[in-house]
């Protein structure tokens, strides 16, 4: 083909990252700083102490129950999405942290997370990207802690597996309706990504602080 000729065609218009893909890329340095945070890295250390991890359960479990909380009514979300299979994690937290030996009454006053305002479908899309993207890591984490602190599902390590063999297919379906509701209009983009922003930033923060 001549130049001349190939100045005649129309620019080309590359189909745009789908919204999971944008997400992976624009949370990388983010995300690489919670791999970073101390509590977090010592949880696959071997001299991990029954201490340390059950400081971290108390500091995930304020957390999740606020974020939780918060995307219980969450507006704008597909019903396909089923939340209430998806906000699990202060339930296991909360057993996890009876088996670690605190009462009902103890648990109660924990501290909360109060960081999460879900007033759209974008701000939900954007927490839930980062909590339903942390149960993907917990598979290994809970090998180690049986391993070394002899922690099982009923003694103490059910947080870390909350949607349990359902995990991967819970997740793919996630970013698939993600995607589509991006893909369709349905949803701002970049306020989805800051939502996510927000949030990782929000659970390194606590966990770090708590």
């Amino acid at each position: 083909m001549s130049a001349s000729a190939q100045a005649t065609l129309p620019p080309r218009h590359d189909a745009p990252p789908p919204l999971s893909a944008r997400l992976r890329m624009e949370t990388r340095d983010l995300h690489d700083r919670i791999e970073a945070n101390p509590r977090f890295c010592r949880l696959m250390a071997p001299d991990l102490s029954l201490a340390e991890y059950h400081a971290l359960i108390v500091a995930l479990f304020g957390h999740h129950a606020g974020a939780e909380a918060a995307l219980a009514g969450a507006p704008g979300l597909p019903a396909v999405l089923g939340l209430s299979r998806r906000l699990t994690r202060t339930a296991a937290l909360t057993a996890d942290l009876r088996a670690l030996g605190l009462t009902e009454a103890a648990i109660a006053r924990l501290p909360r997370c109060a960081a999460y305002l879900i007033d759209s479908p974008e701000a939900a899309w954007g927490a839930l990207y980062v909590l339903e993207g942390s149960t993907l890591g917990g598979q290994l984490i809970a090998r180690h802690l049986a391993a070394t602190l002899g922690l099982g599902p009923e003694t103490g390590a059910a947080g870390l597996v909350p949607h349990g063999a359902q995990t991967g297919a819970l997740w793919r379906q996630f970013r698939e309706l993600m995607d589509e509701a991006a893909a369709m209009g349905e949803i701002d983009t970049d306020a989805v990504i800051a939502a996510a922003r927000h949030a990782f930033a929000t659970l390194d923060e606590w966990v770090a602080q708590a």
